[in-house]
């Protein structure tokens, strides 16, 4: 992966970075995708994956998503579960401020562990 790779689909728009000590991936825009797995899944799982051999940690910033419909949320609890069950350090972010994320992002607080290895926090 090269520093830096921008993905579209849609209305949505995926972002990463690898930064000094993460991947970054920056979800933008708006997410109605009826089956977003085919498109987002596989990026995730990249970037999961070459976090891993980097030794670097995979942050999903979902801040300056305008919007997803729940469908969205499938292929980041599949990535949350492969972290949960296997190797690597995960963060979620999340803008509290806007309702419908601090609703869906919230929930995913479930799959932290006290390791800190999976963390979902809520900025304002």
């Amino acid at each position: 992966m090269s520093e830096s790779q921008t993905y579209a689909y849609d209305q949505l728009k995926i972002d990463l970075n690898v930064e000094k000590n993460s991947y970054v991936v920056r979800f933008l825009g708006k997410s109605f995708l009826k089956d977003p797995s085919e498109f987002v899944l596989p990026i995730l799982w990249k970037a999961l994956q070459e976090a891993i051999v980097a030794g670097k940690r995979i942050v999903i910033d979902f801040r300056d998503l305008a919007y997803m419909n729940s469908s969205t949320l499938t292929p980041v609890i599949k990535i949350l579960e492969r972290v949960r069950v296997g190797r690597g350090e995960i963060t979620i972010e999340y803008r509290k401020s806007m309702k419908w994320q601090d609703i869906s992002f919230s929930a995913l607080v479930i799959f932290q562990t006290p390791d800190r290895r999976i963390e979902i926090i809520g900025v304002d």
